[in-house]
C-alpha cells in the first residue's frame, strides 16, 4: 500500500544553527551566522563547539576567556565514579597535559565537546581514570588496580560505541572523531601502548589532512593546514601538529604527515612575538620543516655525496634564516616582558623555547651533511650550542625551584614567623631570610648530587606523565650528539634525576639507551680520567673539560633508533649504525 507524506509536515532538522533548530526551519549553515537568521534580524546562536553565531556575528565559542567550569556538563547522566573522574580531569589531568604552553585543546575544547558529545565525554573520563590510576599506582592494592583498569576500558569502549553511531559523512562527526582520536592517542601513550597510540595518531593526522584544505608545496615540505578562524579546527590543528613533531622526532610518524600552521613561502617571521603561544607555534613549524627536509634528503640521495639539488639547499637556507629571525623576535619579546606581571609558568616556557631553538639550529645546520665526511664528527663544531642548552636547563630549574620554594614554603614561613624569628635573630626582616634561603638553594643547584634530588620537585617525586614535549627531547639529543664527556653525562644524569614521561619520550628508558650508546662509543677511553669519573663537579663544563680527547670517528654511532614495545610488558630495542676503521657501515 502506497502512502504519501503530507505536504505540510515539517522535516526534523538534524543540522544547522541552534536558532534554526529551535524554529524547526532549514538552516543554510552559513558562517559565522546563517543567512536565514541574518535576513530575519534574529541572533544566530551558532553551531555549538564548532563556532559561529554571535552578535555581532563573530565567533563567541573562540573566546579564550571562556571558562571551562561554566561549560554545562550533564552531571546527572554520569555515575558517581564518572563524576569523580571528571572532577579529576578538571583539577589535574587537563592542567598537567596542557604543559607549559597555552592549549585550547586541553584547556577549553575537550570540556565544550564533553558537554555535547557522549563519545568525547567517555573518552575524557577514560583518560582521567587512567591518569588518576597511574598517579597512585604504587599505593593501590592489586584488586583495586584491576577494578580501575576495568573501569577505564569500559569508558574506552563506550566512547568507541558512540563514535560508531555517529554519521561518518557529517563534518561535525568528523571533528568529534578527531577530538576523541587525540584523547585515545594520549590514553595509549599513558598506558605504555606506544605502537597502538602511534597508529591512532597517524590515523588522526591523515583524517585531519583529508577534511582540511591542505596545500603541500613539495614532498620535502610538511602539509600546510593554515588556521581558518574556527576555534575547534584551530585547536585540533595545533594539538595534532604539536604531537606530530614529537612523534616524528622519535621516528613514529612519517615526515610527509607532519603539519605546519603557516605557509613558509608566504608568511614571514614577525619582528616581535606578541605571546608565548605565537613564539611556540612558530618554532614548532620550524622543527617540522627541519624534520621533513632531513627525511626527504635521507630517502632520496646517496649518503656519500653532497646534494646538488638547488631546491633542497635553498630550503635549508630558508629554514636557517627563519631560525635567525625567530631568535631576533624572541629576544625582542623578552626585552619587553614585564617580569612583575608574567607568571612563573610563562617564564619557564620562554626559557624552554630557547633550548628548543638551539636544538633546531643544530638540526637544520647538519641535516644535509653527507656521510662520507663522517657526519657525526660535525657535531664537535656545535659544542657551544650544546653548552647553551645545558646552561638554559640550569636557568630553568633555578627558576622552577625558586617558584616552587615560594609557593610551597613561603606561606608556612609566614605562618611560623615568630618561631623562625627566634632562630634567625640576625635577619632584619622575613624577606631577608627568604632571600638568604633562596640564595642557598641556588648554590645547592651547582652540586650534581643535590641537583638530582631537586629535579624531582616539579613532578612530585614520581614517574609523571604529560602529553606535551618538555625537556626530554633536547636532553636526549644533547647526550646523543655531543661527545664532550661532562656535557653528555650531565644530560643523562638530568634525565635520571627527574623520572618523567612526555608522550612517547620516557626519560629513564632513554637514559638507559644513552648509557648503551656512550659505552659503545667510548669504551674505556675515559675510564681513568677523574675529570669524567670524579664526583662533586659543577653542573656546567669547565674549560679544561673541552680539551679531553675526542671520541674516534670509527667508534661513533649514527641513526640511533629506539623501537618501543607493542604493549606494557614488551621489550625495548635499540638499533644504530657505526662505521668501522675501513669506512664501511
Amino acid at each position: 500500500m502506497h502512502t504519501e507524506t503530507p505536504l505540510n509536515r515539517k522535516r526534523k532538522v538534524k543540522t544547522g544553527c541552534r536558532t534554526c533548530k529551535i524554529r524547526r526551519v532549514k538552516c543554510d549553515e552559513g558562517r559565522p551566522a546563517c543567512r536565514r537568521c541574518v535576513s530575519t534580524s534574529r541572533v544566530c546562536d551558532g553551531y555549538g563547539i564548532w563556532g559561529g553565531g554571535g552578535t555581532p556575528y563573530a565567533q563567541p565559542q573562540s573566546n579564550r576567556a571562556l571558562s571551562v567550569y561554566c561549560t554545562p556538563v550533564p552531571v546527572g547522566s554520569l555515575s558517581h565514579e564518572e563524576n569523580v573522574c571528571f572532577d579529576w580531569l578538571i583539577q589535574r589531568t587537563a592542567k598537567k597535559f596542557a604543559g607549559l604552553f597555552p592549549s585550547d585543546f586541553w584547556e577549553t575544547l575537550i570540556f565544550q565537546a564533553s558537554a555535547q558529545e557522549p563519545a568525547v565525554r567517555h573518552a575524557v573520563i577514560a583518560l582521567s581514570s587512567a591518569h588518576r590510576f597511574d598517579r597512585y599506582r604504587q599505593e593501590t592494592l592489586v584488586a583495586n588496580r584491576l577494578n580501575e583498569e576495568r573501569f577505564t576500558l569500559q569508558q574506552y569502549n563506550k566512547a568507541i560505541q558512540h563514535l560508531r553511531s555517529n554519521k561518518a559523512d557529517s563534518s561535525h562527526s568528523l571533528r568529534v572523531a578527531l577530538i576523541t582520536c587525540m584523547l585515545f592517542v594520549t590514553l595509549e601513550y599513558l598506558r605504555g601502548q606506544y605502537q597502538i597510540g602511534s597508529a591512532h595518531l597517524r590515523y588522526g593526522m591523515k583524517l585531519l589532512s583529508d577534511v582540511s584544505i591542505s596545500s603541500p608545496r613539495s614532498t620535502m615540505a610538511p602539509t600546510i593546514l593554515c588556521t581558518e578562524g574556527d576555534f575547534a579546527y584551530n585547536a585540533l590543528v595545533d594539538a595534532y601538529s604539536r604531537l606530530g613533531i614529537q612523534s616524528a622526532m622519535f621516528g613514529h610518524v612519517p615526515s610527509h604527515m607532519c603539519i605546519v600552521t603557516q605557509d613558509p613561502q608566504t608568511t614571514k617571521i614577525p619582528y616581535i612575538f606578541t605571546s608565548l603561544f605565537e613564539a611556540r607555534r612558530t618554532l614548532d613549524d620550524l622543527l617540522n620543516r627541519v624534520h621533513c627536509l632531513k627525511r626527504y634528503h635521507h630517502d632520496n640521495h646517496t649518503p656519500d655525496s653532497p646534494t646538488e639539488n638547488t631546491e633542497i639547499v635553498e630550503t635549508q637556507t630558508k629554514i636557517i634564516t627563519d631560525l635567525i629571525l625567530w631568535r631576533k623576535a624572541y629576544t625582542s619579546a623578552l626585552s619587553r616582558l614585564d617580569n612583575t606581571k608574567t607568571n612563573g609558568k610563562d617564564k619557564t616556557g620562554y626559557l624552554l623555547l630557547r633550548v628548543y631553538h638551539e636544538m633546531a639550529t643544530i638540526m637544520a645546520s647538519v641535516c644535509l651533511t653527507p656521510e662520507n665526511q663522517n657526519k657525526e664528527m660535525i657535531y664537535d663544531s656545535y659544542t657551544e650550542n650544546f653548552t647553551i642548552i645545558l646552561s638554559c636547563f640550569l636557568d630553568i630549574w633555578k627558576a622552577w625551584t625558586s617558584i616552587t620554594f615560594r609557593e610551597q614554603h613561603l606561606s608556612s614561613l609566614v605562618a611560623h614567623s615568630d618561631e623562625l624569628k627566634a632562630l634567625f635573630k640576625d635577619f632584619t626582616s622575613m624577606s631577608d631570610m627568604v632571600s638568604i634561603l633562596e640564595t642557598s638553594l641556588l648554590e645547592i643547584l651547582e652540586n650534581t648530587n643535590n641537583f638530582a634530588h631537586l629535579l624531582q620537585t616539579p613532578d612530585g617525586g614520581g614517574l609523571g606523565f604529560t602529553v606535551e614535549m618538555g625537556y626530554i627531547p633536547p636532553l636526549y639529543y644533547t647526550a646523543l650528539k655531543c661527545r664532550v664527556p661532562r656535557i653528555r653525562r650531565q644530560a643523562v644524569r638530568t634525565l635520571r634525576a627527574a623520572p618523567h614521561r612526555e608522550g612517547i619520550w620516557n626519560g629513564p628508558l632513554l637514559a638507559d639507551v644513552l648509557e648503551e650508546v656512550i659505552a659503545a662509543e667510548e669504551g674505556n677511553l675515559f675510564a681513568d680520567d677523574v675529570r669524567v669519573t670524579g664526583s662533586g663537579e659543577g653542573f656546567l663544563p669547565r674549560p679544561g673539560d673541552l680539551c679531553l680527547p675526542k671520541v674516534p670517528a670509527g667508534t661513533r654511532v649514527s641513526d640511533v633508533r629506539v623501537i618501543l614495545p607493542d604493549d606494557v610488558s614488551g621489550e625495548t630495542f635499540v638499533n644504530y649504525r657505526r662505521r668501522g676503521v675501513d669506512g664501511e657501515a
